[in-house]
């Protein structure tokens, strides 16, 4: 019994820790193409979406780093310790990216608020700054790439 509620516990671990992976991985890399195109377009870049991008930055090492050393330092005190005291300090985090990606939680439709601007998503008008190489979205795929942010922070907490 032991043994193999040992191994169901492993990787349980594994599981959670792989779920909260590619959530923050996600999260980093939408966020990421959101700052590549404002900063190409010579658009404003607001610090919540500085902050998000450090967030899941940092996410993704702790998730990695906790995932490589769950094979050997699982169940010892101190580190199961730090781990916990982690685990909710990146909860509060997640719960701060969930609260700033507010604005994909409606339908996408309508008037929105995107890291791009504010309007009409059906319209999809972008300010579009300079002339930059990336691919600026619509109003409408910016919101509907914060409601996935917003989705995928609730499930990394």
């Amino acid at each position: 019994m032991g043994a193999s509620s040992g191994v169901a516990l492993k990787f349980l671990q594994w599981f959670v820790r792989g779920v909260q992976f590619c959530c923050a991985a996600l999260i980093l890399a939408i966020f990421s193409y959101f700052l590549a195109t404002l900063h190409n377009h010579d658009l404003p870049v607001d610090t919540w979406i500085r902050a998000v991008e450090g967030i899941s930055g940092v996410a993704v090492v702790y998730t990695g780093l906790g995932l490589l050393l769950l094979c050997c330092l699982a169940g010892h005190p101190l580190t199961s310790f730090i781990a916990i005291v982690l685990d909710v300090a990146f909860c509060g985090a997640f719960i701060y990216v969930a609260a700033a990606n507010k604005g994909g939680a409606g339908s996408c439709s309508g008037q929105v608020d995107t890291p791009f601007g504010s309007g009409d998503a059906d319209t999809g008008k972008v300010n579009s700054g300079s002339d930059g190489f990336t691919a600026l979205p619509s109003l409408k795929t910016a919101c509907k790439l914060e409601s996935a942010c917003l989705g995928l922070a609730i499930i990394a907490m």
